[in-house]
């Protein structure tokens, strides 16, 4: 009887993988997360929205940049040795796309219940709920989950179709000791958190 139960509880729980922006916390569950690596040098792209600061060709696959700050609103910072890429898959109009989100920090993978997700209040457009999939009560915080499918306008998924036929001449970024697979996230992200 008590087996069943923590089964329940355990198939109830979702991984999400937690980073920063602006000193706070927030979210994305991890099964759209493809690879997580170090900033490098982004090629700009002629006309792009303030938001995405361009592209990079990692192993032949143009994918484009976010920098997850701006499209929420917020002041861009300043590029750390802790700035990451994040490369994750979203559908989008029934279309699966691969993005960059560049992000502050990437801290650890948590273990999140549906029950201990909350909707977003509505509190008008102080607040871009839009983006927002929900809030998880956390023992010590409230940590923002993103919807990162609400990211792209219809314009800008024209933009991303183009670029996949696009060349920037640029030697494609290889595997390396600076890029973590979805194989090993759960194993390593988690020893990442003590940045403090």
């Amino acid at each position: 009887m008590t087996d069943h139960t923590n089964q329940s509880s355990l198939v109830d729980k979702d991984k999400y993988l937690a980073f920063e922006l602006n000193h706070a916390s927030y979210s994305i569950n991890i099964s759209l997360v493809k690879e997580i690596m170090e900033y490098i040098e982004v090629d700009p792209i002629p006309m792009a929205p303030e938001f995405i600061i361009g592209a990079i060709n990692l192993r032949g696959e143009v994918i484009p940049v976010f920098d997850l700050s701006l499209r929420l609103g917020k002041q861009s910072q300043d590029i750390t040795n802790r700035t990451c890429i994040i490369i994750a898959e979203c559908l989008f109009n029934s279309q699966q796309i691969t993005i960059g989100l560049k992000v502050d920090m990437v801290t650890k993978v948590l273990d999140i219940s549906g029950a201990d997700i909350d909707a977003v209040p509505s509190i008008g457009g102080q607040f871009h709920s839009r983006f927002v999939l929900g809030l998880a009560k956390l023992p010590d915080k409230l940590m923002t989950i993103l919807d990162i499918s609400k990211i792209l306008t219809l314009d800008e998924l024209k933009l991303i179709e183009d670029l996949n036929n696009a060349d920037l001449n640029e030697t494609s970024q290889e595997p390396g000791d600076n890029i973590e697979t979805q194989e090993n996230l759960d194993e390593e992200a988690p020893n990442e958190v003590n940045h403090e």
